[in-house]
């Protein structure tokens, strides 16, 4: 089984060649009929790319504005069924071509694969500990969802038509998982080998619009699909968010499993705000499409100025080698926060930079409602097999590396970060469902 390898871009990033080397050397790893297509799409965008010439390299452009029209340029193209999916700031390994390739030839319809992040400071090692780009598992299965930075299709299994919805500049991978899943078709995962490497920036601002883009996208298509594929995001928006007005922030990781004091203030600072710009977006979002708007949000004082609170933080952490924050399971939950978290620093800028409408309508309840209800029925199951998962890994707990966490979480269908919950502080209540609707 050869591939086509598949890669978008407005061709303005400095990391496009070297993804596109990467990809050129992973699909010679296959064979001579393998090849890689280049897509240039958006403003500006060209067919002069300036990297070394290779017979198994094309590039195409894209007329529609785009990442959505750009991959459905490429898959058109493509002479393989058999399509692999990377971004222009991922770097693939020598391996990803065959391994996806023999994954795909199992008989599922897609697989997603891991992505680390390069580690450049605080908000990149945070990330890259999270996994955050990671495609969320579902119903107990190691695949889920697909993050189209780390992806493969079968054209010939997919639903007819262009596999993704040209409408969608955001979020159009977890679309493609979720009409997949609806079609009956299976989602895998590439579990061992190398991950592929995202380069992203070092930057609050970025984690900031990234995590309120994506909770916008988020509350779009699970009005589209309903509560229980996407409803992983938060146990309860509002609740989250009002708690955090409040000065009293519950649903956030304190990384118990992280034994340098000042790294574990950072990443728990770092968290805090990205659970709370998701239930922001999400919230935001939500009520716009229900006609019913609910939060106000001012993005640009709002970033800068979670910016400036966190690089206060990472300052005064000094000297920090964030790509080899020590982590050590063996100790149990640490009560409460460190007293280096600057919670009301956090907080107050949210107060300040979102502003709620007075009264929530009755219809937006109702949503909330269903989503509340919908995370809560799953939660049973999820503890189970998060005690399951320590159950096994107990006798060497000691000597764990997060990357065997983080594998035998996902053979359970578990994200790293639900598994690790149980070395935070459980003493503050879960948010329980708000709404009756």
């Amino acid at each position: 089984m050869s591939v086509s390898v598949v890669i978008p871009s407005t061709l303005q990033r400095n990391t496009v060649a070297a993804c596109v080397d990467a990809a050129l050397t992973a699909a010679r790893g296959l064979g001579p009929d393998a090849e890689v297509l280049l897509v240039a799409n958006g403003p500006g965008a060209t067919t002069g790319f300036d990297g070394p010439a290779d017979p198994m390299l094309r590039v195409l452009t894209s007329e529609p504005a785009g990442v959505s029209a750009a991959r459905n340029t490429g898959v058109a193209a493509a002479r393989h069924d058999t399509v692999l999916f990377a971004d222009d700031d991922v770097l693939v390994p020598p391996d990803w071509c065959h391994r996806m390739a023999e994954a795909l030839g199992s008989g599922a319809a897609a697989v997603g694969g891991p992505i680390r992040v390069a580690v450049g400071g605080p908000v990149t090692a945070f990330m890259d500990h999270l996994r955050m780009f990671d495609a969320t598992p579902l119903d107990g299965a190691p695949g889920g969802l697909l993050i189209t930075a780390n992806a493969g299709l079968r054209r010939d299994l997919a639903p007819d038509g262009p596999p993704f919805d040209p409408g969608r500049h955001a979020g159009e991978d977890s679309d493609l998982a979720l009409r997949l899943r609806a079609a009956g078709r299976s989602i895998g995962w590439l579990s061992g080998g190398t991950p592929a490497v995202h380069h992203v920036d070092e930057d609050v601002r970025s984690l900031v619009s990234r995590s309120l883009r994506d909770a916008r996208t988020a509350a779009g298509l699970v009005q589209q699909y309903g509560h229980r594929a996407l409803s992983q995001y938060l146990p309860s928006p509002w609740a989250t968010y009002q708690a955090v007005r409040d000065g009293r922030p519950q649903w956030f990781r304190r990384f118990g499993e992280i034994g340098a004091p000042e790294v574990r203030a950072v990443f728990t600072t770092l968290s805090l705000i990205w659970v709370t710009c998701v239930a922001t977006g999400y919230l935001e979002q939500t009520g716009r499409l229900v006609g019913c708007p609910l939060l106000d949000v001012d993005e640009e004082r709002l970033v800068d100025e979670l910016a400036a609170v966190v690089a206060g933080l990472a300052a005064a952490a000094g000297t920090v080698d964030w790509s080899a924050s020590p982590v050590t399971f063996a100790a149990g939950p640490r009560a409460g926060v460190d007293e280096r978290v600057p919670v009301e620093a956090v907080c107050d800028v949210f107060r300040r930079h979102t502003a709620p409408q007075q009264a929530v309508p009755s219809t937006l309840l109702r949503a909330l409602g269903r989503h509340d209800r919908s995370w809560h029925s799953g939660r049973a199951d999820e503890d189970e097999r998060v005690r399951r998962l320590w159950s096994d890994l107990a006798p060497r707990r000691a000597e764990l590396t997060l990357a065997e966490v983080d594998a035998a979480a996902r053979a359970l269908g578990l994200p790293l970060s639900a598994a690790c919950s149980h070395l935070d502080d459980d003493s503050l209540p879960l948010p329980g469902p708000q709404f009756s609707g």
